[in-house]
């Protein structure tokens, strides 16, 4: 579904592109991933729940297209590359891998000053693919796991005036509050058990685009 969504939205950016401007960039900065397994159950014994926090840098690459007569615009942003997350422990050694990251976002800009910048509010939904995932705990098998990561996405910013031949600078601020994925495991021979998680991620970059 996630791919079917991006090539639906890659074409009306190439439609709308056709009769307007817009920019293709890149984009540098970094992302804080905050994470909470939920409490559960499991035979007679009860876990909590538990929140950890990981940030890293990281880099991107977005297109994005202005709709005519009207200060909003249609964008994609894409991460190029495989994250890999693990969880190291006195017994175990786990970790899972997430791709083709993707967010189809609408951005509404409004000029400051004389008009030479802008800010702007984005809004958007965020997909991604779950694989690689290896939970190689002592007594813990996994039998299931969800394979999409998704959730909706806010973001604010500033643009400067172009400058060079075309080229415009931003600073920004998103976040994406992902929906709940789960995992079923099987402990010590005992029934299957869904633990769920969700997970919060805060980016704060600097890009570097060209207008058209």
């Amino acid at each position: 579904m996630k791919k079917i969504i991006s090539i639906l939205f890659v074409s009306l950016l190439l439609t709308v592109s056709a009769h307007a401007g817009g920019m293709i960039g890149v984009k540098y900065g970094n992302g804080e991933l905050e994470a909470t397994k939920q409490a559960y159950t499991a035979g007679s014994n009860s876990y909590s729940a538990q929140t950890q926090a990981e940030s890293h840098e990281f880099a991107a690459v977005f297109a994005e297209v202005n709709l005519p007569n009207h200060p909003l615009s249609l964008g994609i942003e894409y991460i190029p590359y495989t994250a890999t997350v693990s969880v190291d422990g006195s017994s175990s050694d786990s970790h899972l891998e997430i791709s083709e990251h993707t967010t189809i976002y609408a951005l509404l800009t409004n000029d400051i000053g004389s008009g030479e910048a802008s800010a702007y509010f984005k809004v958007g939904y965020a997909m991604a693919d779950i694989g690689g995932v290896s939970a190689n705990y002592a007594t813990t098998t996994l039998n299931s796991h969800d394979d999409t990561l998704e959730g909706p996405m806010i973001g604010i910013g500033v643009q400067s005036g172009e400058f060079g031949i075309g080229m415009v600078g931003r600073l920004e601020w998103t976040m994406t509050d992902y929906d709940d994925v789960s995992a079923t495991t099987t402990s010590n021979g005992s029934t299957s058990v869904k633990k769920t998680a969700d997970a919060d991620l805060t980016t704060i970059t600097i890009s570097l685009a060209k207008t058209f």
